[in-house]
Order: structure tokens, then sequence, then C-alpha cells
């Protein structure tokens, strides 16, 4: 029996221990206010999978609430959502619960996702609704 409570600590231990503890999952609240800049645009029913430059565009969630967006992109078959100003975000409930977040960041009445940060990268992920995956650096 104490072979068998032994086994089931260590196991609730490696349970415990399994997920990464510097990935941060936004589902509310202002995103932290530094220039994330857009590296690839991947994924929707079309299958893209397109890469830019560092710093070509940028984003600055601001503590108000809105993002200001540098929109240098001269490619206009290239996906990047938005021209240059500045548009509101906030977060609402997932439409899809099988998602891995409890509520998505809407950006210009857009859905984009589940907001995931790891270290200096952050992913918008809308995957599981045949969306996109938008990367960014720090």
């Amino acid at each position: 029996m104490r072979k068998l409570m032994m086994l089931l600590a260590g196991m609730a231990m490696l349970t415990a221990c399994s997920g990464d503890d510097n990935e941060t999952i936004y589902d509310n609240g202002p995103l932290e206010p530094v220039a994330w800049k857009l590296v690839n645009v991947s994924g929707s029913i079309a299958g893209i999978d397109e890469d830019y430059e560092e710093g070509v565009i940028t984003w600055v969630f601001n503590t108000d609430n809105t993002v200001t967006i540098t929109n240098n992109n001269t490619d206009e078959m290239k996906t990047d959502f938005f021209d240059s100003g500045n548009y509101v975000y906030g977060y609402t409930e997932n439409p899809d619960n099988t998602a891995a977040c409890a509520n998505v960041i809407v950006i210009d009445n857009i859905n984009f996702g589940c907001v995931n940060v790891l270290g200096d990268t952050m992913t918008f992920n809308q995957a599981y609704d045949d969306g996109y995956i938008l990367t960014f650096k720090n």
C-alpha cells in the first residue's frame, strides 16, 4: 500500500510540473505595452504561411485597451490585417469551448483567438476554427 501511495504521489507531482511555467495565456486584461513585431501569419482554409521581416509590422498594446499598429508592408498579396493606426481591443467569451482559452482577443471586431506568450514570442491562435495563427516577437 505504501508503494502505491508513493507511486500516486510521484505521478501527481509529474502532472503538476508538466506545463511550461513561462507560458502565459491571456484571456482578459491588457497585454504588455511593448512593441510586438509580426513575423508570421499562417493557417486559414487557404493554408497560407507568410513571413515578415522583423520591424515591418509592429503592434503596441496600450494600457487603454487600444493597439497602435505600424504597417510598412508593401506586398499587397500578403495577409497583414490592418493598416497603420489605432484600434480598440478587448476580450470576449470563446465561442469554441474546446480551445485552450476561456476568452479570445477581439481587435476592431475581428476575433483573433487565444493569446499565448512564451518568452519573447506571442501567438494569436484561431486554428481551432480554421482561422489564422499570428506570430509576434518582441
